[in-house]
């Protein structure tokens, strides 16, 4: 029996709001409990008999820790147009702009008025945020008989996995009606609660979990146009690696549904010819 990667059961998500509190009904199938026979390029070969495990947790999400975390995040827009009159004024400028840019999670180049996400920051702020449902996900999967670190980063990344896939915008409308330049992500916390991401926005969610709780070390391999996440846990044979400070790191794919340690092979043969870059977590 064939089974292709991506066929998996939708994220049950049932949601009950209580005063600023939203309590988030979650059932979900763990793809890293297949039994893969083997892989033919990127199919798995199921054995046709096999089951995968279903977890279920509720989780709550308070909506204004939601709001102050997304509120902290991003630059106005009216920050990025600079006026000046000398060469020196501009560098004045652009550099004072990546300070403040840098408090709330966007790393600028200061030779153009260019942005991008601080992927590190993001996570640190965010790992208090979802620790509470880091632990409900790891309370689910130890009923089920889950121990092994692996089979807790496997369940936070089937959870994390069933969550839509879905492109935010490059900007965010505050309160005001002011355009915030997010650089299309979003806090991990308000992806948990929107239940939707992109390959950047989910990858932040699952590290921030992991995270939490210690469960391993995690990095992200950043491509032109995709990102993964990479966790640092003892390699099984098969699985799809970096490595790196002395360590293999199986790599993550967020996006859909793949089990730990295997990614799409066009992915994998540009990660194989190191045209990747390594962005490390602290």
């Amino acid at each position: 029996m064939r089974v292709e990667h991506g066929v998996m059961s939708i994220l049950a998500l049932l949601v009950t709001t209580a005063a600023t509190a939203d309590r988030l009904s979650l059932r979900w199938k763990d793809i890293n409990t297949r039994d893969v026979v083997r892989w033919e390029g990127d199919t798995a070969v199921v054995d046709p008999e096999s089951q995968m495990n279903e977890l279920a947790c509720n989780i709550f999400v308070n909506q204004n820790a939601v709001r102050n975390a997304s509120e902290s995040f991003g630059i106005p827009e009216t920050w990025i147009s600079i006026s000046y009159h000398t060469d020196e004024e501009l560098r004045e400028k652009r550099n004072d702009l990546a300070k403040r840019a840098a408090k709330r999670g966007m790393v600028m180049d200061v030779t153009k008025n260019q942005f991008r996400v601080d992927y590190d920051w993001v996570v640190q702020r965010s790992i208090h945020d979802v620790r509470d449902a880091a632990r409900r996900i790891q309370s689910a999967a130890r009923k089920s008989g889950y121990h092994k670190p692996r089979e807790l980063v496997g369940a936070m990344a089937s959870f994390v996995q069933e969550l839509e896939y879905r492109l935010p915008g490059e900007f965010r409308i505050n309160a005001d009606g002011d355009r915030i330049l997010t650089a299309g992500a979003m806090m991990p916390l308000q992806t948990l609660a929107e239940g939707w991401g992109d390959c950047d926005t989910k990858s932040l969610l699952f590290a921030s979990l992991v995270r939490s709780l210690d469960l391993a070390d995690v990095c992200f391999v950043a491509m032109q146009d995709h990102l993964f996440a990479a966790v640092r846990l003892r390699a099984s044979p098969g699985d799809h690696v970096i490595r790196h400070d002395g360590s293999d790191w199986l790599l993550v794919e967020l996006s859909d549904a793949w089990p730990l340690g295997h990614v799409p092979h066009d992915h994998l043969t540009t990660i194989r010819r190191g045209s990747y870059t390594l962005v490390e977590l602290d």
